[in-house]
């Protein structure tokens, strides 16, 4: 089993006891977590049967029944009280928002959140319902960037946060992928201000603007 390079990297920054994998697809982060002895316990959780056969199958044939279980439930509304690590990837930002908001979230709770659209809507989410981001990545997969944002929940806001950091990350590790991603949004934001009539440049301009500043750092 090769996990891709996202679900890898999402793999490496696990820390905790027991991981909650929420739409786990084939099951293989929990697997491979567990391989690593990332955490000690796993639940492979999905609101849909088919996937958590999938998952079963694979965690018995990496002989992980005794440390991993399959859970067919409704993003985090009943997790297991020993849950101190989540993931969420693969699904959109609004997505997760909605999970996050009919779950019951504990203090201390560490979530890895790999959302394919609505980013900043996210962030936004997070801290201002008292997650702290400690650490956010882009990973370059084929053609594609994706976010992973690491927090934990805290239960205290955050209100001071700029736009920028809303639209391109909180704590951005800055690597080869952050920089090849940060060049794209360039080009595309350079196109959109070239195509745009003067009256209606402002928030290309504003986005070039970060987009220049964070390519600094580089």
């Amino acid at each position: 089993m090769a996990l891709s390079k996202r679900l890898q990297r999402i793999v490496d920054q696990i820390q905790g006891s027991c991981l909650a994998d929420i739409g786990c697809d084939h099951g293989y982060v929990v697997i491979e977590a567990l391989k690593q002895n990332k955490v000690k316990k796993a639940y492979a959780c999905d609101v849909a049967p088919l996937p958590l056969e999938n998952a079963q199958r694979n965690i018995e044939a990496a002989h992980l029944q005794n440390r991993a279980q399959c859970l067919l439930m409704n993003g985090i509304e009943s997790l297991p009280e020993d849950v101190d690590c989540i993931v969420m990837a693969g699904m959109g930002g609004s997505l997760m928002i909605d999970i996050l908001e009919r779950g019951k979230v504990r203090v201390g709770t560490r979530f890895y959140l790999s959302c394919h659209k609505d980013t900043p809507l996210l962030r936004k989410y997070l801290l201002q319902h008292g997650f702290s981001i400690e650490k956010e990545w882009i990973i370059q997969e084929d053609r594609h960037f994706y976010p992973l944002i690491q927090c934990v929940y805290t239960r205290k806001p955050c209100l001071k946060v700029s736009e920028k950091e809303l639209y391109y990350g909180v704590s951005l590790e800055f690597d080869k992928d952050a920089g090849s991603y940060l060049e794209n949004e360039k080009k595309k934001w350079t196109k959109i201000f070239q195509q745009m009539p003067p009256s209606k440049r402002k928030e290309a301009q504003i986005r070039l603007q970060y987009i220049n500043e964070l390519l600094d750092r580089f």
